[in-house]
């Protein structure tokens, strides 16, 4: 007959076996798959890291777009047309100088027509000094040099523009010309000269370099080892500025013969019909 156990000796035994059967608790490894937690300040650094590779790029392009040697376009209108008269051959210049028939904008009335000229408005300030309408000049320059008998008018353009002042010209003729014999009985005809002259002038024109562009454009997405100096871009600049000869037309108006433009340009006439209330 087995002997009786005690009662501790039942609790210990079973409290062993709870112990054996259940499942160890341990802590799980740390596994790299599924999700995980980020760590804050490991990702504020990154994110700040980039904004400011993103700042950076922004920055060094616009660096380099101010850096950037921006060659100006070559002006509308060439200076020269403002003083026609020094586009004339030089030694019929000095001879006009010397017999004071051209003495600058003291007699000489300059006025440039560009292809985009407005047709109407270029008519009627050529009528308004022919004295076919009241004088509107305005500056003082003008109003002085359109009381001097020996007046010129220089009519210029450039280019494209020359087609829209020969345009000009012409209908400014008949316009000023207009009306019948009985019309013209009671106002003043006067007879102006005109002689044509053509000369040319000297421009810029760029050519644009396509593969300069393209590099430029790869240049400011990317970062590069070294900055071009100022010098080589100039030089750059520089080599693709071509100079090219530009025709100017010139009509020389003026009541007062000009004998010396007559035998080299030729010349020409037409009547101006002055109304009575110029008179």
């Amino acid at each position: 007959m087995a002997k009786p156990k005690r009662m501790s000796e039942i609790f210990t035994s079973s409290s062993d076996k709870n112990a054996s059967t259940a499942l160890p608790t341990t802590t799980p490894p740390y596994s790299s798959e599924g999700p995980t937690l980020p760590i804050v300040g490991i990702a504020k650094k990154s994110n700040v890291q980039q904004v400011d590779a993103k700042t950076s790029k922004k920055r060094k392009a616009q660096d380099q777009s101010s850096n950037t040697v921006t060659t100006n376009s070559p002006p509308t209108v060439h200076p020269s047309l403002y003083t026609p008269w020094i586009l004339l051959p030089v030694e019929l210049l000095k001879l006009l100088e010397s017999q004071t028939r051209l003495r600058g904008t003291q007699n000489v009335i300059p006025i440039v027509f560009t292809k985009n000229q407005n047709v109407k408005t270029g008519i009627n300030r050529l009528k308004m000094l022919l004295g076919v309408s009241p004088n509107t000049a305005s500056t003082i320059e003008t109003r002085d040099a359109m009381n001097h008998k020996d007046l010129v008018i220089a009519i210029s353009a450039q280019g494209d523009g020359t087609t829209k002042l020969v345009g000009i010209v012409d209908m400014t003729r008949r316009i000023v010309a207009s009306g019948n014999s009985d019309e013209k009985a009671g106002k003043e005809i006067e007879t102006w000269l005109m002689y044509t002259v053509l000369t040319s002038i000297k421009a810029e024109r760029r050519a644009k370099n396509k593969t300069k562009e393209v590099e430029d454009t790869q240049e400011t997405q990317e970062e590069e080892a070294f900055e071009p100096m100022e010098i080589d871009k100039q030089e750059d600049t520089d080599k693709n500025v071509e100079m090219r000869k530009v025709p100017v037309l010139t009509v020389w108006m003026t009541k007062k013969r000009i004998p010396e433009f007559r035998d080299a340009f030729g010349e020409q006439s037409f009547q101006v019909q002055r109304h009575e209330d110029l008179d």
